[in-house]
């Protein structure tokens, strides 16, 4: 690859149909990603170019990039979107959202985070991964500067390649990414989404101490854990932080949390995108229970005061960046003497009596009827396009595309079938009555 002309060129009027590359924005394990404005709209975006030094780490690369379709399918809040993806003078690139310039990395540049900030962008990291998992994806090279920041929106990227990990291709990542962050077993190839566990857990320790809690002796080393001992924390490092991050440190993965979601609970977080990030104290000793009658009106009260209150702005919430924190119980007054009775919940009052009620009944059947057939109707050409991909797009050679065609054209005729009796015996049943 000849990357004195690659660069000489980049920076010149459509090199990608349609975009205008800007500034650097940074360089990892995989290449260099630039800020780009789309000339039709003018949003900005980020294009990684991939540096590929040998055919064999091509070869893995675009099998790879076959699969980015299903990374872009993810619409999540904490993720960095993947719009497209290409190849120009021979270089692989995707297409990203626009994440703003600032990462963790850069913020623990400075130092590190208050408690209070570390678990917000914390939360939030792990909201985007475990929104991954869901997806039975795995990212393997999390790490501070992957984490994006813009206002207190925090968001994961640089994971639409992270598959490659798994194909033993380590030369991808180590020597020039950082090892800090790699989970013991990524060495022996037999990583799952718990490496991701460990890599959170080391993220947040760092955020909170400003150095990571295992380093090597050499800079850019490895670093080869050998016993199951948990970090050295300093002095004031938060009580309630440290046996969750001594948790998701251990050596081996069966001894780790298991899912993002149990880590999440025992930071008192849940996982829910959009949900508010719970600071102050958490007490451990309590386990979860079931939410009372008060506290359910407690939180619904106020998740429909900060629904007016986002409604009222005519931004969006990713770029208001707002930090809502859910009041106690206890702001919510009870009666004063004896505990809270649980109720029945009410319909809520409608003018005109009897007949008010039933027409208001109807007209929100009919809503909810119409959202349904809506909702069909929406599902069908999604479900039509996905099995045309699956059977007819993505088949590689002449003997299974047309095995595909065959599929394609049986599932379909069997499709036509039952909608015609369906249809006949809606036409019998009409005529009977």
């Amino acid at each position: 690859m000849d990357w004195e002309a690659f660069y000489n060129t980049f920076r010149k009027p459509d090199f990608i149909p349609g975009y205008e590359i800007q500034n650097r924005l940074g360089g990892g394990a995989f290449g260099d990603v630039y800020k780009a404005r789309k000339q039709s709209i003018g949003k900005s975006f980020a294009i990684k170019f991939l540096k590929l030094e040998d055919d064999a780490q091509r070869e893995v690369v675009e099998r790879e990039l076959s699969q980015v379709g299903h990374f872009a399918a993810i619409d999540h809040p904490n993720l960095v979107t993947i719009e497209d993806m290409g190849t120009v003078m021979g270089v692989p690139y995707l297409i990203m959202g626009y994440a703003g310039e600032e990462t963790l990395s850069r913020r623990l540049a400075g130092g590190p985070l208050e408690e209070d900030d570390a678990l917000l962008i914390f939360t939030q990291a792990c909201r985007g991964v475990l929104a991954l998992h869901d997806r039975r994806l795995v990212h393997f090279d999390l790490k501070p500067s992957n984490i994006f920041l813009k206002g207190e929106v925090a968001r994961v990227g640089d994971y639409g390649l992270s598959k490659l990990l798994t194909d033993g291709r380590m030369t991808l990542s180590f020597g020039r990414g950082t090892p800090h962050y790699m989970a013991p077993e990524v060495l022996r190839s037999r990583a799952d989404h718990r490496a991701d566990v460990y890599s959170l857990g080391v993220i947040l320790f760092e955020s909170l101490v400003g150095s990571p809690p295992y380093t090597s002796s050499e800079s850019g080393t490895l670093v080869l854990r050998e016993d199951d001992a948990a970090p050295v924390f300093p002095a004031g490092f938060p009580e309630k932080v440290m046996p969750v991050v001594k948790r998701c440190l251990r050596l081996e993965p069966d001894d780790r949390f298991q899912d993002v979601g149990a880590l999440l609970e025992a930071l008192g977080q849940t996982a829910r995108q959009g949900e508010s990030v719970r600071l102050g104290p958490v007490d451990e000793a309590v386990a979860p229970r079931p939410a009372s009658s008060g506290e359910l009106t407690a939180v619904a009260l106020a998740e429909a005061r900060a629904a007016q209150s986002v409604q009222a702005s005519s931004r969006p919430v990713s770029e208001i960046g707002i930090r809502l924190e859910l009041p106690t119980p206890l702001e919510f007054a009870a009666p004063a003497h004896g505990p809270i009775t649980p109720t029945i919940p009410v319909p809520p009052h409608v003018e005109g009596g009897t007949l008010g009620t039933i027409l208001s009944s109807v007209i929100v059947s009919m809503e909810v009827l119409v959202a349904m057939v809506t909702l069909l109707m929406r599902a069908l050409p999604m479900a039509y396009t996905g099995l045309g991909d699956a059977l007819l797009r993505r088949p590689s050679g002449v003997g299974r595309r047309a095995m595909g065609l065959a599929a394609f054209m049986l599932v379909m005729a069997l499709v036509g079938f039952i909608a015609i009796g369906m249809g006949l015996s809606l036409m019998d049943a009409w005529g009977a009555s």
